[in-house]
C-alpha cells in the first residue's frame, strides 16, 4: 500500500472520510471554530468591500474628478479648535504660539481666502475656474402650486460628478434662476416621469440660522468659549468651600448669559426668504436624496442670507470669498502638478483621490481590527482539532494496529491523521463560507427592501452597485487553502503520535 500511488491516495481519502462520517457529531463540533472563523471572514470582507465600493461610487458621483478643494492652512480648520477646546478640559492653560493658535478657542479666527490668492489660483496653468464652496440648508423646498414642503440641501453644480445629470439639461448661464434636483424628488412628489418635474418652478426657503450665522457672519468672539471651559473646569475642580463654589459658578454663568454670543443664539431668527428657480434637470439620486444643485450666483445669494453676511462670496474691498474654494481644472491628469503649485502658495489642497484613499484606508483599518476576532476563532479551531485527534488516536489504537498488520506504513498512518485534520479544516471552511454567503444574501435582500436608497436598493443599477455585501472572488479559494492548512498543521502532533504506536501493543488494545 504505497502512499503516493493513485490507489494509495484513493484509499487514504476513503479512510479519512469514512472516519469523519462515522463520528459525524464529533467531527461537526470540531469544525465549529473553523466554521465561525470562516463565516466571519466572509461577512467582514463582503461588508467592507461592498461599503468601500459603494462609497467610492458615491463620492465619484458627487465629486467631479476635475475639481480640487482648497483652503488656507491657517484659520480654515475648525476641527483643530474643537480639539483644543475639548481636549484640554481640566488641564493647565497652554501658552499661545503661532504653531498652536489654531487650537486655542480665543485665538482662533475664521479666515476667508483673500481675493489676491484667488487671482493667483486662476493664473495657474490648467485651472479653468475658481468658485467658493457654499453649503446651504434650506428650510424647505416646494413646487409652486403644490402645498407640500420637502427638506433640501443646496450645492453648487460644480461639485457634481460628470455623470450626475440623468435627465434634462445644464444651466443656461451662471446667473440663471434655475436648478437641478435629485431624482428622489420624483418619488417624494409622486411623479412617474422626469418630464412632470422639469420645467416647473420650485420655491426654496432659506432661514437665517443664528447658530451657523455667528461664524459665517463674523459675529462670534470665540473667547466666549473660554468661559465655557472655565465653567467646566470649575465643576470638575470645585473649591472646598461650598458657598464660594456656588457664588463663583453663578457669577460665571451670569457673565456667560449676558454675552453677545448667547444673546445672538437666543434671538428669534428672521422670516425665511424665498427664492424661485426653474427646474431644468434631474440628477441621479444617492445617499443625499434631498440634493438640489444651483448656479454659482444663485447659491451665493442664498449663502449670504443663510449666514447673515451680505459681504460673503463677493468681490470688492469689503467682500469675502469664503473659507474654502473649489478649483476646476481642464485635465485631471494635471491635478498632481496643480496641487503642488497650490501647496507652494501656502494652501491645503484636497482631491478626489485623497478622499477615496482615506475611505479605503479607513475600511482597511476596520477590516484589520475585525480580523483579530477571526484569528481568535482560528486559534480556538486549531486546539479543538488537536484535542479531537489526540482522543481519536487513543480510541483507534486497535484500528491503527490492524492497518499496520495488513501492510500500512507508519507514514501512511501519519498521513491519514494529518489528512483527516486537513479535511476537517477544509469542510469547516466550506460550510462557514456557504453560511456566510447565505447571511450576505439575506443582508442584501433586507437592504433592497428596507433601505431603498442605500447599497442593494433600487438605484444600485445606476451607480453600478447592487449589493450591500460584495464578496471578492478570491475569498473562497484563499479560505479553503487557509482552513485546510490550519487543520493539517493541527494534525501534525496527533499524526506523529499515531505513527509511533507499536503494532503489537496496538492490537492488544481493548
Amino acid at each position: 500500500m504505497k502512499l503516493l500511488s493513485p490507489s494509495g491516495i484513493r484509499d487514504l481519502l476513503f479512510d479519512v472520510f469514512l472516519n469523519l462520517f462515522r463520528k459525524k457529531l464529533r467531527a461537526l463540533l470540531t469544525m465549529t471554530g473553523v466554521i465561525i472563523g470562516s463565516f466571519l471572514v466572509v461577512l467582514i470582507l463582503s461588508l467592507s468591500n461592498g461599503l468601500s465600493v459603494f462609497l467610492d461610487q458615491q463620492i465619484r458621483a458627487v465629486w467631479d474628478e476635475h475639481m480640487i478643494k482648497v483652503r488656507l492652512k491657517k484659520g480654515g480648520a475648525p476641527e483643530k479648535m474643537a480639539k483644543g477646546m475639548f481636549g484640554g478640559l481640566g488641564e493647565p492653560p497652554q501658552q499661545v504660539t503661532e504653531e498652536n493658535k489654531e487650537e486655542i478657542p480665543g485665538a482662533f479666527e475664521f479666515r476667508h481666502i483673500p481675493h489676491e490668492t484667488i487671482d493667483e489660483l486662476k493664473k495657474i496653468d490648467g485651472v479653468e475656474e475658481v468658485q467658493p464652496e457654499i453649503w446651504v440648508m434650506p428650510k424647505s423646498m416646494q413646487v409652486v402650486g403644490d402645498d407640500r414642503q420637502f427638506d433640501a440641501i443646496v450645492r453648487p453644480w460644480i461639485m457634481a460628478g460628470p455623470d450626475m445629470l440623468a435627465y434634462g439639461s445644464d444651466f443656461t448661464s451662471e446667473q440663471a434662476r434655475e436648478c437641478i434636483v435629485s431624482e428622489a424628488y420624483l418619488v417624494a412628489l409622486g411623479y412617474t416621469e422626469p418630464s412632470q418635474l422639469i420645467g416647473q418652478t420650485v420655491n426654496i426657503r432659506i432661514q437665517e440660522d443664528a447658530y451657523i450665522a455667528m461664524a459665517g457672519g463674523g459675529q462670534m468672539d470665540l473667547k466666549f468659549l473660554d468661559k465655557i471651559r472655565d465653567i467646566a473646569f470649575l465643576m470638575r475642580n470645585p473649591p472646598e468651600d461650598p458657598e464660594l463654589a456656588m457664588v463663583t459658578t453663578l457669577v460665571m454663568l451670569r457673565d456667560l448669559a449676558n454675552s453677545s454670543e448667547i444673546q445672538a443664539l437666543t434671538t428669534k431668527p428672521g422670516n425665511a426668504k424665498e427664492f424661485e428657480a426653474k427646474v431644468v434637470g434631474v440628477s441621479k439620486k444617492g445617499l443625499l436624496t434631498n440634493m438640489i444643485y444651483l448656479p454659482p450666483d444663485l447659491i451665493a445669494e442664498m449663502g449670504r442670507v443663510f449666514l447673515r453676511n451680505p459681504d460673503l462670496y463677493r468681490r470688492g474691498k469689503d467682500g469675502k470669498f469664503g473659507i474654502e474654494g473649489l478649483v476646476r481644472v481642464s485635465d485631471p491628469k494635471e491635478i498632481p502638478r496643480i496641487k503642488r503649485e497650490i501647496k507652494k502658495m501656502g494652501m491645503k489642497a484636497t482631491t478626489l483621490e485623497d478622499v477615496i484613499g482615506f475611505i479605503h484606508g479607513l475600511f482597511g483599518a476596520l477590516s484589520a481590527i475585525l480580523t483579530v476576532f477571526v484569528m481568535i476563532a482560528g486559534v480556538v479551531a486549531f486546539f479543538s482539532i488537536v484535542n479531537t485527534l489526540f482522543m481519536a488516536v487513543s480510541e483507534r489504537k486497535r484500528e491503527i494496529g490492524v492497518l499496520q498488520a495488513i501492510g500500512a506504513t507508519r507514514g501512511y498512518v501519519a498521513a491519514m491523521f494529518a489528512a483527516e485534520a486537513g479535511a476537517i479544516g477544509l469542510i469547516g471552511g466550506l460550510i462557514g463560507y456557504l453560511f456566510g454567503k447565505f447571511l450576505c444574501i439575506i443582508g442584501n435582500i433586507y437592504a433592497s427592501q428596507g433601505l431603498p436608497y442605500v447599497p442593494g436598493g433600487n438605484w444600485g443599477h445606476i451607480l453600478g452597485v447592487s449589493d450591500l455585501f460584495v464578496t471578492p472572488w478570491w475569498v473562497l479559494p484563499l479560505m479553503m487553502i487557509a482552513a485546510a492548512a490550519v487543520g493539517a498543521l493541527a494534525g501534525v502532533l496527533p499524526a506523529r503520535r499515531a505513527a509511533q504506536l507499536d503494532p503489537a501493543e496496538a492490537l492488544r488494545y481493548e
